[in-house]
This record gives C-alpha cells, sequence and structure tokens, in this order.
C-alpha cells in the first residue's frame, strides 16, 4: 500500500478579524492563495510519507505528548510572512500564550525521531498559516502587512492535537482526520 502525506497539528476556527483578512486576500489577485478557511491549523510536525503500519505508534506519542495537558486558549495577534515582509512566500498570524504548543511539538520532535522521521532542522515557530504567495504580489500585500502587523484577531481554544492525512490536488490540499487526542478538559 502507498504510504500516506502526514501531520500532526492542531485545528483553528476563523475568527471574524481573520475573516476580514480573508476577504481582503481575495482582492489581491492569483499571486496570493489562501488557506480554506476551514483547513486552518497549526501544523506541529510535518510527518511526510507515513507507513499504515506505523500509524498506530504515532498516536501512541501524540498521545503520550498531550498526556497531563489542559485545553488551552492562545491568543492570535498580528500578520507577518516568512522569510520576510519584503519576499513574503507565507502569510501568517502570530500566536502568543502558545507555551503548550511548543512543549507538546517538543515531545513529538524527540519522540517521532525514534520512529524514524527526521528531526525539524528550524527551531519550531508557531503560526498560523493563512496563505500562501505564489508570485510577485501587489503593493496592496505590503499595506495589508504592514496595517495588520499588530492587529488582535481573537482567541483560539486549543482541545485536542490530530494526526491528518494531506492529499494534494491542483488547487489546495484536503485534510482527513486518522485519530485525534483530546486534551483534558479545562
Amino acid at each position: 500500500m502507498k504510504p500516506l502525506r502526514t501531520f500532526v497539528a492542531v485545528r483553528i476556527s476563523a475568527t471574524g478579524p481573520l475573516k476580514k483578512v480573508f476577504r481582503r486576500f481575495d482582492m489581491l489577485g492569483r499571486a496570493v492563495r489562501p488557506v480554506a478557511a476551514d483547513n486552518l491549523h497549526v501544523t506541529l510536525k510535518f510527518l511526510g510519507e507515513t507507513d499504515l503500519a506505523v500509524v498506530p505508534q504515532v498516536t501512541d506519542v501524540i498521545d503520550r505528548a498531550c498526556e497531563n495537558q489542559a485545553a488551552f486558549v492562545m491568543k492570535l495577534v498580528g500578520l507577518g510572512a516568512f522569510p520576510h515582509a519584503a519576499r513574503p512566500s507565507v502569510i501568517w498570524v502570530g500566536l502568543e500564550e502558545a507555551l503548550p504548543l511548543e512543549q507538546i511539538g517538543a515531545v513529538l520532535e524527540n519522540q517521532l525521531e525514534s520512529l524514524g522521521f527526521a528531526r525539524e532542522r528550524r527551531p519550531f515557530h508557531p503560526h498560523l498559516t493563512l496563505a500562501r504567495v505564489k508570485s510577485r504580489p501587489p503593493d496592496e500585500l505590503h499595506r495589508l502587512l504592514a496595517e495588520e502587523a499588530s492587529t488582535d484577531f481573537g482567541t483560539a481554544t486549543i482541545t485536542a492535537v490530530t494526526l491528518y492525512q494531506s492529499e494534494l490536488h491542483s488547487e489546495d490540499a484536503r485534510y482527513r482526520e486518522l485519530c485525534s487526542t483530546v486534551l483534558t478538559p479545562r
């Protein structure tokens, strides 16, 4: 059987202020490709090609990473870009009060390595990807980044950590939940 393309993430619901940003993205043309609002998530660990036989072991690692972790709230603050605003390829919202996410991510990173998943070369930067920039963006995108650099976009309550299968299609990616670990209720 063909390996699955997988990643571990937490789902984020689009807040009212984020929906306004998505409407502005729609006016920027084809250079800016927003993530579907119902696909918003923070990736904790991209696994890539994953053998179906390893999924139960990955599930066990996720369970251990979430052990004793209560559900928590993060603040969604400020638009930014990777690698930087002058040459953006990814548009993101920053996350504050994301220490629990960082702690879960660190456990995943350490324990998944023993299952053959390579460690990330860069440190984990908690962020919520909103759009990808496929070609030279219009000047309006630079204005949007500057205007919204410190905007409060609301909060996100994190109640579960999920292993997803990602299926790439010509226009977008589709995600299917393989397993989910519910955090301890607050």
